[in-house]
């Protein structure tokens, strides 16, 4: 475990941004904000196949999109959320997506925009989804928790403790 506290660590200063104090979601998203120049937006979505993403980032040309499943339990939504931050300010490619609405300006049209976009973007390589999801648990473990959704506390008493653990080799 040490070698992927190691290399959290490491990501953590490819950033462009100070981590704010306190670390809440949307702290974070503003200072990912302000590094790149445009605004995020979160939006909740639909997905009707289990097998269907649990979140997305959708780039236009003047916003990020975050999308994360609406249906999951309140922890998978910022762990999900805060993967995809980590895509965005790692600054992650993948594939450009150009069939489907340019942005999704309401929310029926971010549903329709995941719908295509399911079907036709491929996904970041894998070193890429591993340190997304490593950055993001990371951060996760360091969540001002004070009034945040998807604190421990909300798990069953066996689930916390396990995250407890997780977390606790994260963070030494």
């Amino acid at each position: 475990m040490w070698h992927q506290k190691r290399r959290a660590r490491r990501l953590l200063r490819r950033l462009d941004i100070a981590l704010p104090v306190p670390l809440t979601v949307p702290a974070l998203a503003s200072a990912i904000e302000q590094q790149r120049g445009r605004p995020i937006r979160f939006v909740a979505m639909t997905v009707d196949e289990p097998a269907g993403p649990c979140g997305l980032w959708v780039a236009t040309a003047e916003t990020d999109y975050v999308l994360y499943n609406r249906d999951s339990s309140p922890v998978l939504q910022v762990q999900t959320t805060l993967h995809e931050l980590m895509h965005i300010a790692l600054k992650h490619t993948g594939a450009a997506v150009v069939d489907g609405p340019a942005q999704p300006a309401e929310r029926e049209d971010a549903d329709r925009a995941v719908s295509i976009l399911a079907r036709s973007a491929s996904s970041f390589d894998q070193q890429q989804e591993m340190d997304a999801e490593l950055l993001a648990t990371y951060l996760g473990a360091r969540l001002d928790k004070v009034g945040q959704v998807g604190a421990f506390e909300n798990l069953h008493e066996h689930t916390a403790a396990v995250m407890y653990r997780i977390a606790a080799t994260l963070t030494d």
